[in-house]
């Protein structure tokens, strides 16, 4: 079993690469192109590694996850991704916040 510190840096990087794909997916729309093929769902993932039950029992998580995604598309990546790290992890704090109101 996985520990927790590898753990959530795993959740961690997840959710960093999450927000850099919906970033391009966001631009892509902005610029009148459907990307929303190439959207990945790593929220997915990272809700069921945190132990979460299906989307369908958490819609108001995942939208709060995503209104919280959006704000990457407002941060500069262009010399390196660093900059997501801050917001990676304040999504990760409040889907651990979240257990409590989703168990």
């Amino acid at each position: 079993m996985m520990e927790d510190t590898a753990k959530k840096q795993l959740i961690l990087s997840l959710i960093r690469d999450d927000l850099i794909n919906l970033r391009l997916i966001h631009t892509l729309n902005d610029l009148g192109l459907d990307a929303g093929a190439y959207m990945l769902h790593l929220g997915e993932t990272v809700f069921g590694l945190m132990g979460f039950p299906d989307a369908s029992s958490t819609d108001a998580l995942y939208d709060l996850y995503y209104a919280f995604s959006r704000q990457a598309c407002h941060v500069d990546i262009s010399q390196s991704h660093a900059p997501l790290d801050p917001l990676a992890a304040e999504i990760y704090e409040m889907l651990e916040g979240g257990r409590n109101a989703f168990p």
